[in-house]
């Protein structure tokens, strides 16, 4: 389909996912036509909780939001009372946002456009998108099913419960993906996923995440040599799963015994706690935060762990740089660390090897300042430049003239 101008683009999301980066970007260029999303809170709803507050920006004030607040609530209050969880409540949250959002596309007034949601939540609103000739861009949030089998294989080798991933929802995810024009990958690492599940190579296009803080980040200053008084401050935030590799950085702290290191563990606690660990004082287990709160940890940190097994991205690496925390990752996920100027990246994730890099930094504190120094966000991953590449994809993929 060639466009005599550029169409409106219709983002379809469930959650703040990327802090609404890709509604934002859009917006700024002038060809966002709406968001759709479950909740937005703006007026009083913002101001009930924290956490309700996050589902609102301040760039889309003045955007065409669709949001279904008072519904998304009720049906979230049914499935506390009634005790739904798991799958099974993933499921239905997605198909019923799914018919918000398709009955949005098909209701809106342009005769063209584009339509742009997430995977997993995304079949029936490109059903509708291909109902009225529109252009459909998947935005993959991970490796797919490779990565789905990689986990499962995690838990059963610890001997830990994970819930199996129902059928019906991989079904679904394969009529997503023949049904995209576009899928939006976020790291090689998942552009090979989905290769190794069959997704045809010509669609699948790696555009990193974006992030931009709203806060100014002063340098940071770590301390000339770290002793009990003043430990190398270690930062594991996120979801707290052997799939984030939260085990790896357990290990490795029980190879450090009485060193002066300090980890902080920041996010839903999704494993069976090791003993060493629970018996270990440098480590704190903090739980959920809003992401609000998660700016005074990455503040008080000296190294961002993310031993990640398998990632879509990762987008704490550019939170953690943005606040001048460099990183330790792995090369399972969005490529943001270089390494020896902002971090370092681990190509064997066996607890050793993170413990002897850990171990190595402590002894080294005018190299952890150095990598504290280099921990700046690149504009490669900024707002802006995820908007430039969003209609330099239009234009190549829809003939946008």
């Amino acid at each position: 389909m060639a466009f005599a101008s550029e169409p409106l683009w219709t983002i379809c999301q469930i959650g703040a996912r990327e802090n609404y980066a890709i509604a934002r970007a859009l917006q700024r260029k002038g060809r966002l036509g709406r968001l759709v999303t479950d909740m937005w809170a703006d007026g009083i709803i913002g101001r009930v909780s924290t956490r309700l507050g996050e589902r609102w920006h301040q760039e889309l004030a003045q955007a065409q939001v669709v949001a279904p607040t008072i519904s998304a609530l009720r049906r979230a209050l049914q499935d506390q009372v009634a005790r739904k969880e798991g799958w099974s409540q993933i499921m239905d949250r997605n198909a019923w946002f799914q018919r918000v959002a398709a009955h949005t596309v098909m209701r809106a007034p342009e005769e063209h456009g584009i339509v742009f949601a997430y995977s997993y939540a995304a079949e029936r609103v490109f059903a509708a998108a291909k109902a009225r000739g529109w252009p459909t861009v998947l935005g993959q949030i991970d490796p797919g099913l490779s990565e789905a089998q990689l986990v499962a294989d995690l838990y059963k080798l610890a001997g830990q419960v994970h819930e199996h991933i129902p059928s019906a929802y991989w079904e679904s995810w394969r009529r997503e993906t023949a049904l995209a024009d576009l899928i939006l990958v976020n790291s090689e690492w998942s552009r090979q996923g989905l290769l190794n599940e069959g997704v045809a190579p010509d669609k699948i296009v790696v555009v990193p995440l974006a992030y931009e803080s709203q806060k100014v980040t002063s340098p940071k200053e770590t301390s000339p040599t770290f002793r009990s008084e003043r430990p190398l401050r270690l930062l594991f935030l996120g979801q707290v799963t052997l799939r984030k590799g939260i085990d790896i950085v357990l290990d490795a702290m029980a190879l450090l015994p009485d060193l002066p290191l300090r980890l902080d563990v920041v996010g839903p606690l999704q494993i069976q706690i090791p003993e060493t660990a629970t018996v270990d004082e440098r480590i704190i287990f903090h739980g959920a935060v809003p992401r609000s709160k998660a700016a005074e940890f990455y503040s008080a940190a000296d190294i961002f762990l993310f031993p990640t097994r398998s990632d879509g991205f990762g987008l704490t690496q550019l939170e953690a740089l943005s606040a001048g925390v460099p990183i330790i990752s792995s090369d399972r996920c969005g490529a943001v660390v270089e390494d020896g100027k902002n971090g370092f990246v681990l190509q064997n994730l066996e607890p050793k090897a993170l413990a002897d890099l850990i171990a190595f930094l402590l002894h080294s504190p005018s190299l952890v300042q150095a990598l504290s120094d280099g921990a700046t966000l690149s504009d490669r991953f900024s707002i802006d430049r995820l908007g430039s590449r969003l209609m330099s994809l239009s234009s190549q993929y829809f003939n946008v003239v």
